[in-house]
């Protein structure tokens, strides 16, 4: 009989037909530091009255400051924490504390230390959210000490799938990278992606940081296709674009120059029959992605 739980669950992992989740107990060392200078981190999750940053407001928020080395992408150490509530002013609707937790009772009469954020942003290089276009316009909203800071997602400058994971979903990137946590409050959150960030990648073996500080300094360019005739929609749903509601027109997001260059071609030869025709290219860069606020933008004519 084996009377020893470790040994049962390496025993159990050892074996195909079983995987063993640990619950994720937060780590303040995470790894040796190589000797490279380093550079500070911060991870960052919102919980909120909605999905619309316009109208709905954070009620909680959880920050892990880290250092992290640059060269290697590897994180290194948790500097500091934060944890806090804010009343939103209005009565929590049903949605938000079946999926969050937080009640009226925990958020009444709480405010948000501001003095606090700017202390914990200072020195920073890069703000993370697994999921930044929807934490960064509510945080900018808030919080206008997160305007002026470069921002990579979790979400979306890994490539999952060719990591052979097919769900972006932090609870499941937890599970694939064998453990499990209380998901859905902030600072949770922050913890679990910090411990997704620092683990080696299923495939690649780096550490899950890495691509996103390779991602920083890339410029993405955001094409869209004015007046394209009505007959070349599913043309352009086929190649990934989205209707943009608000300004009746198609776009697609590319990541660099070249496919850019190559996307212009197609464009008029495909969707403008060669005719004349003006497109819109909106650049933004690691300060202005995932944010509501505009990128540089000029008019190019085909």
């Amino acid at each position: 009989m084996i009377t020893n739980p470790e040994t049962l669950l390496q025993t159990l992992s050892d074996h195909p037909d079983y995987r063993v989740l640990r619950r994720l107990k937060a780590r303040t060392q995470l790894a040796n530091p190589s000797g490279h200078a380093l550079h500070r981190g911060v991870i960052v999750d919102t919980e909120t009255t909605g999905l619309d940053a316009r109208k709905d407001k954070i009620i909680e928020i959880g920050i892990i400051v880290f250092d992290y080395d640059p060269i290697t992408g590897q994180p290194i150490r948790v500097s500091s924490t934060y944890g806090g509530l804010e009343d939103p002013g209005f009565p929590l609707g049903p949605e938000t504390i079946r999926l969050t937790g937080i009640t009226d009772a925990l958020v009444a009469g709480q405010r948000f230390d501001e003095t606090a954020f700017t202390t914990l942003l200072s020195g920073t290089q890069l703000v993370i959210a697994h999921n930044a276009a929807f934490d960064r316009p509510f945080l900018e909203k808030r919080l206008p000490v997160f305007s002026d800071l470069p921002w990579g997602c979790s979400m979306m400058d890994i490539d999952w799938e060719a990591e052979g994971i097919n769900s972006k979903k932090l609870d499941y990137l937890a599970f694939r990278q064998g453990f499990f946590f209380d998901a859905h409050r902030a600072e949770e959150d922050c913890q679990a992606l910090l411990e997704i960030l620092a683990l080696p990648l299923p495939l690649s073996t780096q550490p899950g940081l890495k691509p996103i500080l390779d991602r920083l300094p890339q410029t993405s360019y955001t094409v869209s296709a004015l007046n394209s005739p009505f007959s070349t929609k599913d043309l352009l749903k086929e190649r990934q674009y989205r209707w943009n509601g608000e300004r009746k027109c198609w776009a697609r997001t590319l990541e660099s120059e070249t496919t850019l260059k190559k996307e212009m071609e197609w464009l008029k030869t495909t969707i403008y029959g060669g005719k004349a025709a003006s497109v819109e290219i909106e650049e933004r860069n690691a300060r202005t992605r995932f944010s509501f606020r505009a990128g540089n933008t000029r008019t190019c004519v085909l």
